[in-house]
């Protein structure tokens, strides 16, 4: 009999152990505080169990930590495991909080079913009654703006509070900046772990996290229209258009009269601009690209009298190419044209035998064909999107990686708004995705929304080459040439036959702030008449890149390291033939002004056939448009 007895308290005493609430509050403190031990990525997988714990603990003291994620954690899948847990934990407190989830028409549907279901379990209606006023005795509970419980009791006594409902327990929430007043019998400098609206920034707080728990402020669409349709086969894409002023002048002289009267008057005007395009599309399979270029330098001189100088020269060329793809290695065909005119015209001031009028024109066309190895792609827009995705992780904003197709939105979007002339609806499209997509896991702050604007304006990724090509090519060309006044070419032209081997090379490095990158080529004519030059040239080129940023994101500028080493030979026969090097290093920075904008200051020195060169120059650029996509 005794050992009967015995058998029952030990079953029973087991039985008591089993049925032990969970540690509560240690589950609270790792759902509000990532462990210094843990990655981000793992703490979040496992505060969302621990959440899912916390609604089956059955303990009343998970119900603010559960209401505060059911608020804020509109973006992750453990604000719907919150607002679940609300409807078992069976605590009336959370009433006033699921009905305003289901009563918010910007929560997903299945957040606002969520919490219908929650009502139902605690035997509530959807919506609330009208506000009213109420005082009595009973548990008050205050809560600030999207703050978290950081105790694991609730203080009980005697106080007022704003509600509904009549006299008798009642529970007091907001979602506005100033936190609810709460009077209990507790010391006033007791913390009761449900304020949080003031005091010192806790870990995990809006400061710390670049979230806000709220939306205030007009809300603006942001929708984008046009967007470039691109497939799931295209590696990377680009249309770029830039203008660049070199120098523009124009001015008016005026001396004084002399003495018969007359005054002498000069105008001169010189101008020096270019202007680039090029757009291309990187699939697995293909590679197409078509360039061209500008270039116009004009001027004159115009005094008083007869004498008149002016002058022009233009130049514009045009190319395409297409590849094949078969793994990395690939057939090529290129064509490309240009065109030269310059014109010159001369008025003697007393004299008109010495007037000089003259233009000239040239021209090239040729076609190419070969093969090659590997692919140099712009991969700028990918260095955007990554740097955004550091910004989100580092303020402790990022719900998950940005996935490839995130990544594909957003470098779209930015290039459909690539003609706006501010950011404004590039930041409201980006913010938009990112939430969508349930990456950014709130509303940014101001230090958030600064840092993500500052990736947007970065200019640093324009032109950033990355991969390997390697490739020769056969090119057949005709050259169109001056002539003399018996039709004889000053230099070579006609035909021409070349084989040209090129190489490029990228690589982006530590965080993408570091580049470097080189080509090389070699060319050598074919077939040329025995009387004819048959010249060759080969040449490398090595660089260095590094791209300074602020404390929060803002670019700087670049310092630029670069290195040259060409040699060449003109071909000419019978022995006459001449052989030339040039070697050349430059060092520069860059102060960027907007996007695909900036000036930039480099010293240079050389040593080409002999001469030795020490030189510096200024340069500046202003872009208009640039759009560009790579995965």
């Amino acid at each position: 009999m005794r050992s009967l007895v015995v058998i029952a308290i030990l079953a029973l005493a087991a039985g008591h152990v089993a049925a032990q609430p969970a540690d509560v509050p240690n589950m609270i403190k790792f759902v509000e505080n990532q462990p210094n031990d843990m990655d981000r990525s793992t703490w979040k997988e496992k505060r969302r169990d621990t959440a899912r714990k916390l609604g089956q603990s059955k303990d009343k003291r998970a119900a603010p930590v559960l209401m505060h994620l059911a608020e804020s954690e509109t973006f992750d899948i453990i604000g719907d495991i919150a607002i679940e847990g609300l409807g078992n934990l069976g605590d009336q407190q959370a009433v006033p909080v699921l009905q305003a989830i289901v009563a918010d028409a910007g929560r997903d549907k299945s957040s606002r079913d969520l919490a219908k279901k929650a009502l139902q379990k605690l035997g509530a209606p959807e919506s609330g009654p009208a506000a009213g006023a109420a005082s009595g005795s009973g548990a008050t509970v205050g809560s600030g703006a999207g703050s978290a419980a950081t105790t694991t009791a609730v203080k009980t006594g005697t106080g007022t509070g704003s509600g509904s409902g009549s006299t008798g327990p009642k529970t007091t929430t907001a979602k506005t900046t100033t936190p609810t007043t709460t009077t209990t019998t507790a010391q006033a400098d007791e913390p009761t772990g449900l304020e949080t609206a003031e005091g010192t920034v806790e870990p995990g707080s809006d400061i710390e996290t670049g979230l806000s728990g709220t939306r205030i402020g007009t809300q603006n669409t942001t929708e984008v229209e046009d967007l470039p349709e691109l497939g799931d086969d295209v590696i990377a894409a680009s249309e770029r258009l830039t203008f660049a002023l070199g120098t523009a002048g124009l001015s008016l002289r005026t001396l004084p009269a002399d003495t018969m009267g007359n005054r002498d008057k000069r105008l001169d005007f010189d101008a020096d601009v270019a202007a680039h395009y090029l757009r291309k599309l990187d699939t697995e399979k293909t590679s197409f690209a078509i360039g061209g270029d500008a270039h116009l330098v004009a001027g004159f001189l115009n005094p008083s009298g007869r004498a008149q100088t002016r002058g022009a020269l233009f130049d514009v060329a045009l190319a395409g190419e297409g590849r094949f793809y078969a793994g990395q290695l690939y057939g090529v065909g290129k064509v490309s044209t240009a065109l030269s005119t310059q014109y010159t015209r001369y008025v003697d001031e007393t004299n008109p035998d010495n007037d000089l009028k003259d233009s000239t024109f040239a021209a090239d066309f040729l076609i190419a064909l070969g093969g090659g190895y590997g692919r140099l792609v712009d991969v700028g827009s990918a260095i955007r999107v990554r740097r955004l995705g550091r910004a989100l992780d580092n303020m402790r904003a990022l719900g998950k990686p940005i996935d490839d197709a995130t990544a594909k939105k957003l470098q779209l979007t930015w290039w459909a708004l690539r003609k706006e002339r501010s950011d404004f609806r590039a930041l409201l499209a980006t913010v938009e995705i990112l939430r969508e997509a349930g990456i950014l896991l709130g509303e940014p702050n101001a230090a958030l929304t600064y840092e993500i604007l500052s990736v947007l304006r970065d200019t640093n990724v324009i032109l950033r080459p990355s991969g390997l090509d390697v490739q020769v090519v056969i090119s057949e060309g005709y050259l169109k040439r001056p002539t003399d006044d018996m039709g004889n070419c000053f230099i070579t032209c006609g035909r021409m036959e070349q084989v040209i081997a090129s190489a490029g090379y990228g690589a982006q490095l530590d965080e993408d702030k570091l580049e470097l990158s080189g080509n090389a080529y070699a060319r050598y004519r074919l077939f040329a008449d025995d009387q004819q030059a048959s010249p060759w040239a080969a040449g490398a080129l090595a660089r260095m890149r590094r791209f300074t940023y602020g404390e929060h994101g803002e670019q700087f500028g670049v310092f630029d390291l670069s290195g040259e080493l060409a040699v060449s030979n003109d071909g000419v026969p019978m022995g006459d033939s001449d052989t030339s090097l040039r070697i050349a290093g430059e060092l520069g920075f860059t102060y960027v002004i907007n996007q695909v904008s900036g000036i930039r200051l480099a010293a240079n020195i050389a040593e080409d056939a002999g001469a030795f060169v020490v030189g510096a120059k200024l340069e500046a650029t202003y872009g208009f448009l640039d759009g560009r996509f790579a995965r």
